[in-house]
C-alpha cells in the first residue's frame, strides 16, 4: 500500500523530481518532503479504517549533516574498530578451508634401548584427519612416523670365536700344553695371539617404522594457538648394530702384541690377521669380522634384528602461522624383549594444508 501511495506521488510532482539538475542536498530536501506526505496519507487512511495506532512508524529522519561532516564521522568510527582476533582456519571436510592434515619433522635426543648410550633421533611425520568431537572438545587423526635413532656407545665385550682360535693355535703349537692351553686361550693371556675381551665401539643404527598411531589433539585452547597432543599405535623397529675394536679404548688390532710366543712365530701371526679379519675389522655381534673379500667392497658389517614394539606420544603445538608451526614432541617405545625401552625427547615442525 505504501509504495502505491509513494508512486502516485511521484507522479503528480512531475517535474519537480529531476535530479540530474539539482544538487545533492536538494534531492534530500525533496526526498524528504514525500516522505512526510506519504506518512500524512497513511495516517488519514487509519483514521478513515478505524485503526488507534498508523498502518506503518514514521521513518526515522534523515541524516541532513553535510556529505564531508558525514565522511569525518565515518572515518572516526572506522578507526576505533578493534583489530581482528587470531582464529583457527576451519578445519575437516567439508568445512571450507584447511582440512587438518600435516606433515613434519621430529629432531630429537634419543636414549637407546638394550642399556646403550644416548644419541639422536630424526624422523618425519603424517597426521590425517579423522573425525571431531565436540565432547572431548579436539579431533582424531591417523599418524604415520619413520625415523632413525642413532647413538655410539663403548664397553667391554667377549668374544667365544677368539677363545676358539687361541686354543687351536696353542694346541697346534704345544699339544701337550694341557691344561694351560685352556686357561691362557680362555682368558686371551699368557702365549694366546689373540684378545679375547675388547673394548669396543657399538654403533647401534635403529630404524623405527609406526605405520598406524591415533593421535588425539586438544582444541580449546587455539584462542592461544596452542595444540597439545597425545598418540597411542604400534610400530615395527629394525636394529642394526656392530662392534669396532680398532676406535676402543685401548686400541685394538686383532693381535696381542705383548703374547709370549716366539718372535718368528707373533710376527707371521700379526702380519696375517692384524687390523684384519678375523678379529681385527668392525665385529658381528661382538664375536667375529666378516671376510675380507666383503670388506674390501665396503659392505657394512653388523648384527641385525626385527621386532614389533608399542609406540606413544605426547606433546604440544603452537601455531605461528596458518601453515606453519613448532612445538615440543616426546616419544615413547617398547620393543618386544629385554630391555626394549626408549624414548625421544625434542622439537617437532609442522606444516599444515
Amino acid at each position: 500500500m505504501r509504495r502505491a501511495w509513494f508512486a502516485v506521488l511521484v507522479l503528480a510532482a512531475g517535474p519537480n523530481l529531476a535530479p540530474a539538475a539539482d544538487s545533492h542536498d536538494d534531492c534530500d530536501k525533496k526526498i524528504a518532503r514525500l516522505e512526510e506526505r506519504v506518512a500524512q496519507l497513511e495516517r488519514m487512511l487509519g483514521q478513515m479504517a478505524g485503526l488507534k495506532e498508523p498502518l506503518a512508524p514514521s521513518l526515522p529522519e534523515p541524516d541532513r549533516a553535510p556529505a564531508a561532516e558525514r565522511d569525518d564521522r565515518l572515518a572516526k568510527s572506522l578507526a576505533k574498530t578493534p583489530p581482528a582476533k587470531y582464529e583457527t582456519p576451519p578445519e575437516l571436510v567439508p568445512d571450507v578451508g584447511k582440512i587438518g592434515a600435516q606433515v613434519g619433522l621430529l629432531l630429537s635426543g634419543s636414549g637407546s634401548p638394550f642399556k646403550l648410550g644416548s644419541g639422536s633421533y630424526t624422523g618425519g611425520f603424517i597426521d590425517l584427519p579423522m573425525f571431531e568431537s565436540r565432547a572431548l572438545r579436539g579431533k582424531f587423526g591417523y599418524e604415520i612416523v619413520i625415523g632413525v635413532t642413532q647413538s655410539n656407545t663403548t664397553f667391554n665385550t667377549t668374544s667365544n670365536v677368539a677363545q676358539v682360535a687361541n686354543l687351536t693355535v696353542l694346541n697346534t703349537l704345544n699339544p701337550n700344553g694341557g691344561l694351560a692351553n685352556v686357561v691362557a686361550a680362555v682368558s686371551g693371556t699368557g702365549p694366546a695371539p689373540f684378545p679375547v675381551t675388547n673394548s669396543t665401539l657399538t654403533r647401534l643404527r635403529l630404524l623405527q617404522v609406526v605405520p598406524f598411531s591415533i593421535k588425539y589433539t586438544h582444541t580449546s585452547l587455539d584462542r592461544f594457538r596452542l595444540r597439545p597432543y597425545a598418540t597411542l599405535g604400534f610400530g615395527t623397529y629394525v636394529t642394526i648394530h656392530s662392534q669396532n675394536p680398532v676406535r676402543g679404548t685401548p686400541a685394538s688390532f686383532g693381535v696381542r702384541p705383548d703374547a709370549t710366543l716366539p718372535p718368528e712365530i707373533l710376527a707371521a701371526v700379526g702380519q696375517i690377521f692384524g687390523g684384519r679379519a678375523p678379529f681385527g675389522g668392525p665385529l658381528v655381534a661382538g664375536q667375529i669380522s666378516q671376510s675380507p673379500e666383503l670388506e674390501a667392497r665396503g659392505l657394512p658389517g653388523g648384527h641385525g634384528n626385527f621386532d614389533l614394539g608399542v609406540h606413544s606420544a605426547l606433546g604440544f603445538e603452537f601455531r605461528l602461522h596458518r601453515n606453519f608451526s613448532l612445538g615440543f614432541d616426546g616419544r615413547f617405545n617398547k620393543i618386544a624383549g629385554t630391555n626394549g625401552f626408549y624414548r625421544t625427547y625434542g622439537s617437532r615442525i609442522g606444516f599444515h594444508w
